[in-house]
Parts: C-alpha cells; sequence; structure tokens
C-alpha cells in the first residue's frame, strides 16, 4: 500500500530561456493511470512524494502524466533505479519519460509519443510509439506499434547513483543526452508537442529536479 504525502511536488516551468519567471506546478497539475484503472487518478494516491522525490514501485504498471500540452521545450530531470531490498523486484529494470503525447491520444499503456527509454543497458533509446515516427540518421523510421531506435553510445551510472537526463525538442529536432552525453537525436518527428509522462514499468525508480523550460532553438 503507497504512502500518501501531502507535500507539494515543484514543476519547475521556466517561462523563457533566461528564467526571469518561475511557477511551480502541484500534485493536482498532474495525474496519474495504471493499468488496472479505466479512469485518471490523484498523484499521491498512487506514487510516493517524498523528501523532493517521486518514487515508484508496487505491482501496479502506470504513469505520472502531466494535464497539459508543451512544445519547443527543454526537459531535465535526475533518475535513480530503487535498490532497497524492500522494493527489489527481479528482471530488467525498465522505465521512460515519454513526451510530445497528443492532447487526444488516449489513456493506455502505452500513448502515442516517443519515449526516452530507461532500461538496463539501452538507457537512451528513442521508442517511437503509436505510429509516431521521425528521421535518424537521413532515414525515416518505419511507423509500428513500439519502434526502437538505439542510442548512440552507453552512459548510465551504476545501481543506485543518480542519473540525469536531458530532453530537447524544438520544431520536430529531438535530441537526448544522458549524464552530459548526445546519445541520440533526430528530425521531421511525426509529433512536435504534447504532453509529458514519467513511466513505471515494473521496475522500482526514483525522479527528481524535474524542470522544464522553453526554448527557442
Amino acid at each position: 500500500m503507497f504512502k500518501k504525502i501531502t507535500t507539494v511536488f515543484v514543476f519547475a516551468l521556466l517561462l523563457n530561456s533566461c528564467a526571469v519567471q518561475q511557477n511551480s506546478i502541484a500534485t493536482n497539475d498532474w495525474y496519474a493511470f495504471t493499468k488496472t484503472s479505466t479512469e485518471r487518478q490523484e498523484p499521491a494516491k498512487i506514487y510516493e512524494f517524498t523528501d523532493g522525490m517521486i518514487r515508484m514501485h508496487g505491482e501496479n504498471i502506470g504513469y505520472l502524466m502531466t494535464k497539459k500540452s508543451y512544445k519547443n521545450f527543454e526537459l531535465s530531470l535526475d533518475f535513480r533505479w530503487n535498490i532497497e531490498e524492500k522494493y527489489n523486484r527481479k528482471g530488467k529494470k525498465n522505465s521512460g519519460v515519454m513526451y510530445n503525447i497528443p492532447v487526444d491520444s488516449p489513456d493506455n499503456i502505452w500513448p502515442k509519443g516517443i519515449q526516452f527509454q530507461i532500461k538496463e543497458n539501452t538507457t537512451g533509446d528513442f521508442i517511437f510509439l503509436d505510429k509516431t515516427t521521425a528521421v535518424i540518421n537521413g532515414k525515416i523510421i518505419e511507423a509500428g506499434a513500439s519502434v526502437t531506435s538505439a542510442k548512440f553510445i552507453e552512459n548510465e551510472k551504476p545501481y543506485g547513483e543518480w542519473n540525469s537526463i536531458v530532453i530537447k525538442s524544438f520544431n520536430g529536432k529531438i535530441t537526448q543526452y544522458l549524464n552530459g552525453k548526445l546519445v541520440n537525436e533526430g528530425t521531421e518527428s511525426s509529433t512536435v508537442e504534447g504532453k509529458i509522462s514519467l513511466n513505471y514499468e515494473g521496475s522500482p525508480i526514483d525522479f527528481r529536479n524535474i524542470i522544464l523550460k522553453n526554448i527557442q532553438k
């Protein structure tokens, strides 16, 4: 059973690249969705918000989704695998951050959009879901239900350590960074704006320092 936390989770939205104005978005500006429910749920009833972190664990896979749509942005955050013995799960660790999820895309596991894959040995891969496409290395990705475009390099830290990721999306150009290194990029994305989600795919994981800012290039 998840611990209910009433502390406000701060999602910093920097309104321009100079960061002259900053707003905080509380937990009620997000919603949770799980595989076993057909309705959106309150985030704090599903996930644990504590000590500046979002902690995802338990049996029920799903995601935390923004209610708003974003275009031409840079998203940065930290993640680490939760290796506490009480949450330990066997199998390959797997999660992800999705973005450019169309506002009219229905809630399901998993929605249409682009995923920054967070997975053992493949963190940094693109996952294009529900016929989303982009041009990678001069070739368009074939549309499909779930299509992977592998990262360029490996740069994930050992289990239990914090990793930083940065996602940039600007007019169809998409770039993904892991711990300061460019690990994937593409152009002409078929979806150029949308909602953002943190995925829980059964592997206990923590997120923190989630910052989103508008970009102009």
